[in-house]
């Protein structure tokens, strides 16, 4: 793949057009979840390193491999900074405030998704996700799948396979914390010497652990391990050691890269070679990670680095280039209906547009598309309480949450607004008003800017106008009697 260019032109890959054919008959989603864009070592426009310089970039070659065969997005703006709502702009091409999921965890995805359009259209539809908490039937995502699995890679691979035509999402929730883990599973003796490791750094009078918060089904050893992990990464981070955290992070994303998505791949490739039907593999992220005095990870976060993901499609009817212009994860649902010759309304149902042309090498993205995200989080106390009564299965009202940033991109500008933030050791949000406006140079870097931020205030206000009421998940038994079946202990 050539390097990329600066004044912001499609850079393409050499090779002639391919021949092209109406349909893929495997649509296959990656989801990478917590994956920022510029730890992958082919993304040219990288931000982490200027902010944590110290650092040492993980090792992604399987991520480099597919960028090389594929049209790379390296410049593609979440919706929201945190998994569900992330989610449900990808699955649905509309904004979290039109698709029922904007918040942390309420409400449910009220939307058509592409699982939709993929079963409309005679399609078998899968699912297989790390945090069935999180992307499970409670928050409506399991709605039009045909079959749904928890943390079983080679049974997805199996269905996806077997199966004449498909929509399937494989999510992997392996860089997110503990990262590169996940859990004992996927994780073994490793990440029980990283958690021993980590607490070797604690002091003997650690504060008692708030964020007991977790997003997937856990036996009691896993469930210690994950709080012993957190309990390591509070303290650093509440110590002010972000690049030491950063560090640790970029060593997760190399350890599942090498230990967990490239056998993935391999297994999936290979699976599809030999049943000789055409697959198209898009990968993506959620959502990205970092570390300051007002970003913790990236729930609560409009940093650049957390909003900012990949997307990597591949496939035979794809022409191979880097595209660095700006485009927004609503893109993604119009995009791979298109190429996959799969129906969908006619009725502006989109809020993302169809880059099916960019990605077949007819056409170039029209600039920098404008986005907009927001960050809406809990008490963390309240949500350590509030699951602890989901999980007894008592019932409850919707999670209280609180709109704590939002993000505007329009051209080479973007403002941010703070209106709340975590106080020391998560104990409870006070609310701020901070206003940012900065602009971004030829190798897409922000910078404080001192332009009229009009425009860019009056897309937040107009994206506002479709808040609607919180609205409470429900409490159902069903999925604590399937995780109790794969061994779960809750």
């Amino acid at each position: 793949m050539t390097a990329g260019t600066t004044d912001g032109a499609v850079v393409r890959g050499t090779g002639s057009p391919k021949e092209r054919k109406p349909m893929y008959d495997h649509v296959v989603l990656v989801s990478i979840d917590t994956l920022r864009s510029d730890v992958i070592s082919a993304n040219p426009y990288k931000l982490w390193p200027g902010k944590y310089p110290q650092s040492t970039a993980p090792k992604t070659a399987v991520l480099d491999d597919l960028a090389a065969q594929g049209a790379f997005f390296p410049n593609t703006i979440s919706a929201a900074p945190y998994t569900a709502a992330a989610h449900g702009a990808i699955f649905t091409g509309q904004y979290p405030l039109r698709n029922g999921v904007h918040e942390f965890y309420n409400g449910r995805l009220r939307s058509s998704s592409v699982f939709t359009y993929g079963k409309r259209a005679g399609r078998r539809t899968f699912m297989k996700v790390d945090f069935p908490i999180i992307l499970g039937r409670e928050l409506g995502f399991t709605r039009d799948i045909d079959l749904y699995l928890m943390e079983q890679d080679d049974e997805f691979i199996d269905a996806v396979a077997a199966a004449d035509s498909t929509v399937a999402c494989a999510h992997f929730g392996g860089v997110h914390l503990p990262y590169g883990f996940h859990n004992l599973r996927f994780g073994g003796e490793d990440y029980r010497a990283k958690v021993a490791e980590l607490e070797a750094k604690l002091p003997p009078d650690v504060p008692p652990l708030t964020d007991q918060l977790i997003e997937s089904f856990r036996d009691d050893e896993d469930t210690d391990l994950l709080l012993r992990y957190k309990q390591a990464v509070n303290h650093l981070y509440f110590s002010g050691r972000y690049d030491e955290l950063f560090q640790i992070y970029l060593d997760g994303v190399e350890h599942f890269l090498r230990s967990r998505l490239e056998p993935f791949l391999a297994r999936l490739t290979e699976r599809m070679t030999r049943t000789g039907k055409r697959m198209l593999l898009v990968v993506f992220a959620d959502h990205g990670h970092e570390f300051d005095e007002m970003t913790y990870g990236h729930f609560n976060s409009m940093s650049e680095g957390v909003l900012r993901v990949p997307l990597i499609v591949v496939g035979d009817d794809v022409e191979p280039a880097l595209h660095p212009q700006r485009i927004r994860t609503v893109d993604i649902a119009p995009t791979v209906m298109e190429l996959a010759g799969i129906p969908t309304p006619h009725t502006g149902v989109f809020d993302g547009t169809s880059l099916a042309a960019v990605v077949r090498g007819q056409a170039e993205v029209p600039g920098h598309l404008p986005a907009v995200s927001e960050a809406y989080t809990s008490d963390t106390k309240e949500f350590v309480e509030y699951q602890k009564r989901q999980f007894r299965g008592e019932s409850q009202g919707p999670l209280r949450h609180v709109l704590v940033g939002q993000s505007a991109h329009l051209g080479d500008r973007r403002i941010i607004r703070r209106l709340g933030r975590y106080r020391q050791n998560f104990d409870g949000i006070e609310p701020i008003d901070v206003t940012v406006l900065e602009r971004f140079d030829d190798r897409l870097v922000p910078h404080p800017d001192d332009g009229d931020p009009a425009e860019l205030l009056a897309m937040l206000e107009d994206y506002g106008r479709a808040r609607q009421p919180s609205v409470d998940v429900p409490v159902r038994a069903e999925i604590r009697d399937q995780l109790r079946a794969l061994g779960y202990t809750i």
